[in-house]
């Protein structure tokens, strides 16, 4: 039976669901999100029903959503169910309540409260606004990684660097040995093999990108997703060598001088963006780390969690 407090019953995701969904999404963000786009971002991953948390008016009206994306995440060597957060929003005649009231507290807590039920030893991210984070922070269910800042670097068309780009597709082999050869350098990262390229970038209903391999006389070093905006080139996500880092960017700067366009865009966390140079520009985005029934401490997480824009779901 839903549970029910007040005038709002919450109840775990039913299939069919996604159609108030959208809806709801389209009220609150102001954006459309097809069901078919709902599917593919909470399904593509596992096979497991989505997971989300939604709070009902007793005449059936949907007013609340919270929900997380299923990922395959790395800590310290060993693979580990990732979460992210995202979608949690109350419909605004659904807003305003205190304490236990609060619909946004109460879908975000019980969101964590099934996350640690069923995967006691998972860690949960997500890359709200400033508000929502505060919101969730004041709540005790989000844990402060760091405000995002995004890096823009000069285009240039003189070559600088000994690594040249060369386009990929999706399905080569040498991505999953990539993966499994520079993953002990990473502390707590998604997983970002071939199966995840392919869904997040390849199968993505919302935008185009493409795939480029660094390399050097032939031996593959790392790879770039790459999108091109009308000024500039935005790299939303990288997997290279840390030592390989500032090579790998200057070759994506010629690759952009080259491209006609001035920018080149790139979000990395704190430890990564020590050993490159740009231009840092403030974003409206904080990385949180969910804390509520969680056991990865935030400590950690600002450690050694290694992030992109691919890690967000609006790039």
């Amino acid at each position: 039976m839903p549970e029910s407090k007040d005038q709002y019953y919450i109840r775990d995701y039913h299939l069919g669901d996604e159609t108030a969904i959208t809806a709801l999404f389209n009220i609150v963000f102001g954006q459309t999100l097809t069901e078919a786009q709902w599917r593919w971002k909470y399904t593509g991953m596992d096979l497991a029903p989505p997971i989300a948390r939604l709070a009902f008016k007793a005449d059936g009206q949907l007013v609340g959503h919270a929900g997380a994306i299923t990922l395959h995440g790395w800590r310290q060597g060993q693979s580990l169910p990732f979460f992210q957060i995202c979608d949690v929003m109350v419909h605004p005649a659904a807003r305003g309540h205190l304490g236990g009231r609060n619909l946004f507290a109460r879908l975000f807590k019980e969101l964590g409260d099934r996350l640690a039920g069923r995967w006691p030893d998972a860690f949960g991210y997500g890359f709200p606004g400033r508000r929502p984070f505060r919101l969730g922070e004041y709540i005790r269910a989000y844990g402060r990684v760091e405000q995002a800042l995004a890096m823009h670097r000069t285009a240039r068309s003189k070559r600088l660097s000994p690594i040249y780009t060369r386009p990929l597709t999706w399905d080569d082999p040498r991505l999953d040995r990539l993966w499994a050869r520079l993953a002990p350098g990473f502390g707590l990262a998604l997983i970002r093999d071939r199966a995840f390229l392919t869904w997040r970038y390849a199968t993505n209903p919302f935008h185009t990108y493409d795939l480029l391999g660094f390399q050097v006389a032939g031996w593959l070093l790392g790879w770039a997703v790459v999108r091109w905006a009308e000024d500039r080139l935005r790299v939303i996500d990288l997997l290279v060598p840390r030592r390989c880092l500032e090579p790998a960017l200057r070759a994506l700067d010629h690759l952009a001088a080259v491209g006609g366009v001035d920018d080149v865009e790139i979000w990395l966390p704190s430890s990564w963006r020590a050993a490159i140079s740009g231009r840092l520009e403030p974003t409206e985005v904080v990385v949180g780390n969910m804390i509520w029934r969680l056991p990865i401490p935030t400590t950690e997480v600002r450690e050694t969690l290694y992030y992109t824009m691919g890690d967000l779901d609006i790039f």
